[in-house]
């Protein structure tokens, strides 16, 4: 009897309340407790919360005293580029193109027209302006802070640059004893058939091996990366898509007019303006996209757009003639005879 009076009295010491009542404060709820009424402390001055210690103002920002910066918060090596490179081919290129010309598959396809990064204005851009712009947005741009971190926002920043400078090289940028060839030579070093160097209108470039030329200084370049593979003609269909000729008679734009007609308005409308972003405009094509681009899509198709393989190589010579010749929306220019 004794045992069990004990073994209930320490039951009952084991049994307080205090740890299920444990005092506590609830944030956003008034307590007794201050005299100020809050539960909850403020901060002290100049406090900083986990991970948000931005001490390196410019590498967080891209501006230092308020102006944009033009340098990188660290050095350019081929990691940096190559990590740019792989970042900006996935969140940029849907917009800006793999060349960075502003004529990216959803802008032709209706979208925004997106920034040509070869133009004077942005050739001379900072790079704490890139930075910015991906940092917050411009224009039609969102911003993509949420989904690339500030490293990789910089790395892209300098790929840009190097890209800039692939496309606007000159010969005198070569260092003596490297040699320079022909992207079309490329390509067909590749087992591409030469062509494939025109969707961007870059046929006639010049292409710089990047490890001769030291990384980000100016005056350097690097070698430009590839157009998309999806939107490049292959080998099969090379002989069809080769132009025949880069001289149109008015007889062609005539005929390849009565094609268009036949075979293209109903969807991009008889003044080529298209029904964006289904249908795109087809104003100015040949010189947005590049001839050999234009021909691979009609003669493969460009989903959602079907393929026309039944064209013969004369009706397609006479498609792009009539795609070819100057003209504004409604109002094709005959060409010179």
């Amino acid at each position: 009897m004794a045992a069990a009076t004990t073994i209930l009295l320490l039951s009952g010491l084991g049994c307080r309340q205090d740890m299920h009542d444990e005092p506590k404060f609830f944030p956003q709820r008034g307590t007794n407790f201050y005299a100020d009424g809050r539960s909850v402390r403020p901060q002290v001055d100049h406090t900083v919360a986990r991970s948000q210690l931005h001490a390196d103002n410019y590498f967080y920002t891209g501006y230092i005293n308020g102006k944009e910066g033009d340098a990188l918060p660290f050095p350019a090596t081929m990691k940096v580029l190559e990590r740019g490179e792989e970042r900006y081919n996935i969140y940029c290129t849907p917009c800006h193109s793999r060349v960075g010309n502003g004529d990216g598959m959803i802008v032709q396809r209706g979208y925004a027209q997106a920034a040509n990064f070869q133009t004077n204005r942005l050739r001379t851009a900072t790079l704490g302006h890139f930075f910015d712009v991906m940092t917050n947005g411009y224009g039609s741009m969102p911003d993509y802070a949420a989904q690339i971190t500030p490293e990789d926002r910089w790395a892209i920043a300098a790929y840009m640059r190097a890209l800039q400078l692939s496309q606007n090289a000159q010969r005198s940028d070569v260092p003596s004893g490297v040699e320079v060839k022909p992207l079309k030579t490329i390509a067909e070093s590749e087992g591409m058939p030469a062509s494939f160097a025109a969707p961007w209108g870059q046929a006639d470039s010049i292409i710089i091996p990047a490890a001769a030329i030291p990384l980000a200084q100016p005056g350097s370049t690097a070698e430009p990366p590839p157009a998309p593979a999806k939107t490049a003609p292959t080998q099969s269909s090379a002989a069809a898509l080769m132009p025949a000729t880069k001289t149109y008679s008015v007889a062609q734009v005539q005929a390849g007019q009565q094609i268009y007609a036949k075979n293209c308005a109903v969807c991009h409308t008889a003044q080529l303006t298209g029904r964006p972003p289904t249908f795109p405009s087809l104003v100015n094509i040949v010189t947005r996209i590049g001839e050999a681009h234009v021909r691979h899509n009609i003669h493969d198709g460009a989903p959602p757009m079907p393929a026309f393989p039944n064209l013969s190589a004369a009706e397609l010579d006479d498609l792009v003639a009539y795609l070819s010749s100057p003209s504004r929306a409604g109002h094709p220019a005959s060409p010179s005879k």
